[in-house]
């Protein structure tokens, strides 16, 4: 098990995903994020990896697998989500529409 930080100097048990299941190689990352359901306030993430499909997350709020959700990452316009995968506060999520790889590649050694 890796840890992470999440807001507030708390820390949270973030489990490895296995490799397996993913569509593309995530990339650990470290940065804040803002996340939303549709009707509800921002909430603040923690991100700790990310690929051209999807991105892994630490949040108290608690969205439901399934759930669609819209994600901010640093420079970049709102893109939807579709949460996957729960592991305490550790939200495993695809995006709708793929980043294109060079921006998820940039976005990997920006915020490494």
């Amino acid at each position: 098990m890796g840890r992470g930080t999440v807001p507030g100097n708390r820390t949270a048990n973030v489990k490895e995903e296995p490799a397996s299941t993913r569509r593309a190689e995530r990339a650990p990352v470290t940065a804040r994020a803002r996340f939303r359901e549709a009707g509800f306030n921002p909430f603040d993430v923690e991100l700790f990896d990310l690929s051209f499909s999807g991105f892994r997350m630490v949040t108290f709020a608690r969205p439901q697998i399934g759930k669609h959700i819209w994600v901010t990452l640093p420079g970049l316009q709102s893109l939807e989500a579709i949460v996957r995968r729960a592991d305490g506060n550790a939200y495993g999520c695809e995006f709708i529409y793929p980043l294109h790889p060079s921006v998820a590649k940039h976005l990997q050694v920006k915020l490494r």
